[in-house]
C-alpha cells in the first residue's frame, strides 16, 4: 500500500463514521482513533515511513472534518446564532479528530515498530496545518493533539509529560509555520495544564510574540 494514500483512505474510513451525525463528537473519538491505527498499522507493515504515516493520517482526520462539518456549517449559517453554533461545532470536532488522530497514529506506528516521539510530533504538526488549511480552529486542534498524545502515552512506552511535549512543541512549531500570531495564540493554549499533564513547549516559536521559526526577525 503506498504510504501517501492513507490520507484518503482515513478520510474516507472517518467520513463514514461522522457523516450520520456531521460532526466527530466526544464519544467517536475512539472509534475514530481505531479507524486511524488500522490503516497507519497496515500501511506502516508493507515499509510506510513513519513522518508519511502521521502526516498523511492526521491530515486525512483533519480533511474528514473540512469536508462534513464544513457542509454542515455552510448550510447552517444562515443567522448569527447559528453561525456562532456551527463554529463552535466545527472547532469541537476539530480538536476530537486532532485527538484521534495522535491516538491512531501513535498506536499504529507503534505496532508497526516505529519511534512514538516522532510520530507524536509529527501527527500534532500536520493536525495544525491542516487545520488552518481548511478554514478551522488551530488551537482547538493543538490542544486535541496534545490531549490525544496523553491518552496514547497510556500505552506506549513513554510519559504523559513526553508526549505532552511533543504534541505541543510540534503544534506550535506548526503554528509559527503559519503566522506569528497564530504561533502566540497556540502556545498559550498548550502551555501549562492539560488533563492533569504539565505541557512544557520546547521551542521559543510563539514565546510572547517574539521568535518566529527559521530565524524570522521580531516585527
Amino acid at each position: 500500500m503506498d504510504e501517501h494514500d492513507i490520507g484518503r483512505r482515513v478520510k474516507e474510513g472517518i467520513i463514514g463514521v461522522i457523516r450520520g451525525t456531521g460532526e466527530i463528537t466526544s464519544a467517536a473519538v475512539e472509534t475514530v482513533a481505531d479507524t486511524v491505527q488500522t490503516i497507519v498499522r497496515e500501511t506502516g507493515e508493507t515499509g510506510g515511513a513513519v513522518a508519511n504515516l502521521a502526516i498523511n493520517a492526521t491530515k486525512g482526520a483533519i480533511d474528514a472534518v473540512g469536508e462534513v462539518v464544513g457542509k454542515a456549517v455552510t448550510t447552517a449559517s444562515k443567522t448569527l446564532s447559528t453561525t456562532v453554533e456551527a463554529a463552535s461545532v466545527t472547532a469541537t470536532s476539530v480538536g476530537h479528530a486532532a485527538k484521534a488522530a495522535v491516538i491512531g497514529t501513535v498506536r499504529g506506528t507503534s505496532e508497526a515498530g516505529t519511534e512514538t516521539v516522532s510520530a507524536i510530533s509529527l501527527s500534532a504538526r500536520s493536525a495544525v496545518s491542516e487545520a488552518s488549511k481548511v478554514g478551522a480552529d488551530v488551537t482547538a486542534a493543538a490542544v486535541g493533539a496534545v490531549e490525544g498524545a496523553i491518552e496514547a502515552a497510556k500505552s506506549a512506552t513513554i510519559t504523559a509529560e513526553e508526549a505532552a511535549s511533543a504534541a505541543a512543541t510540534g503544534a506550535v512549531e506548526a503554528a509559527g509555520e503559519i503566522s506569528e500570531a497564530a504561533a502566540v495564540r497556540v502556545r498559550r493554549a498548550v502551555e501549562g495544564t492539560i488533563q492533569g499533564v504539565k505541557v512544557v513547549v520546547k521551542t521559543a516559536i510563539g514565546r510572547d510574540g517574539s521568535a518566529k521559526p527559521e530565524g524570522g526577525q521580531q516585527q
